[in-house]
């Protein structure tokens, strides 16, 4: 079922932009036969690569979201909370700083230089759970919450006095700090998906960590598992996903967050089953996101489609996560 939406909003996506065109045009030029010769540049060239991007990057930052909600056992946990996102997009704002620019949106070492960002930042927050609470599992998820919270605000405000001080990069890392898909190619698509890859050998290999930290500490040292190391190893699994994701979309707030909120009425908590549906709620989405951002970028007239400014995807999904964050505080608070 969720893989037959996946499908039926990438032919809307695909059909979305300056020249709409229909389903039916859309999968006939997909299967080689277009209705006009220019349908399959459109289609397969311009419009393609980027719905792929969207549907790998949202299946990413959703099962990144629920490998820590699970392993937290806290419903407001994800890679953007927690400090992950916003600590790869520091690490390639840093490299495009001290690089003169020199880290573009499509530098091979992107990706590195992200999980890097990421890792670090996870590291923090464990290091100031084990201060605060003295545990060497990095300290109460809530705490761990609340210390993502704090390095991301912090972060975001570092990120902020590096771009006022060296303006030259904002143009260089605009994208990945507002979070969009426009102008997508395969270029983009050729760098994710081996990325996409090492994330889901990094999920496999962590899967029963998460699994026996979601079932609680009490298991897990009744099965001889140290919480310590298996927590990161689960946040080492969920930096690779957020940062891959983080490469080649931005940093898209709450998709993460949202994602396993979705699916989990529908199929339970339990690990094995979640993972894999918070991914495809998170490719639904982040390609839905998408198509709205496209759809509303061409609504309303301008003066004219060269000079017209392209919705950011980050701010669909805000204006959906933002209220729905809100309501999950409310939620905990009670």
């Amino acid at each position: 079922m969720g893989l037959a939406l996946v499908v039926g909003i990438e032919l809307i996506h695909l059909g979305s932009g300056t020249v709409r065109l229909t389903p039916d045009e859309v999968a006939h030029a997909l299967l080689g036969r277009p209705e006009q010769p220019w349908h399959e540049d459109i289609v397969v060239g311009l419009r393609l690569p980027r719905g792929l991007v969207a549907i790998t990057a949202g299946a990413m930052l959703g099962a990144a979201g629920a490998m820590l909600q699970a392993v937290t056992r806290n419903a407001l946990a994800d890679p953007g909370l927690l400090g992950i996102s916003s600590g790869a997009a520091l690490a390639i704002v840093l490299a495009a700083s001290w690089g003169g620019g020199g880290m573009s949106v499509g530098s091979p070492w992107a990706p590195l230089v992200a999980t890097g960002g990421a890792v670090v930042v996870g590291a923090v927050v464990f290091w100031l759970g084990w201060r605060q609470t003295g545990s060497a599992a990095g300290g109460g998820t809530d705490v761990m919450v609340l210390n993502g919270l704090m390095i991301t605000a912090s972060v975001s405000a570092l990120i902020s006095v590096i771009l006022t001080l060296d303006g030259s990069v904002f143009g260089t890392v605009l994208r990945w700090l507002v979070g969009t898909l426009h102008a997508t190619a395969w270029q983009d698509w050729d760098r994710l998906w081996p990325w996409a890859v090492v994330g889901l050998v990094a999920v496999a290999a962590s899967l029963r960590a998460v699994t026996v930290l979601w079932a609680g500490a009490e298991v897990a040292t009744t099965v001889g598992v140290e919480i310590s190391r298996a927590r990161m190893v689960v946040f080492a699994a969920a930096a690779v996903l957020s940062a891959g994701a983080v490469c080649a979309v931005g940093a898209i707030a709450f998709v993460g967050l949202v994602a396993a909120h979705l699916v989990r009425p529908l199929v339970g908590s339990h690990p094995v089953r979640l993972l894999p549906m918070a991914a495809v709620a998170g490719a639904l989405l982040l390609l839905g996101a998408d198509t709205i951002a496209n759809v509303l970028s061409f609504a309303v007239p301008d003066g004219g489609i060269a000079a017209r400014a392209s919705l950011p995807t980050g701010a669909v999904t805000a204006l959906v996560g933002g209220p729905l964050l809100l309501a999950l505080v409310l939620k905990e608070t009670r």
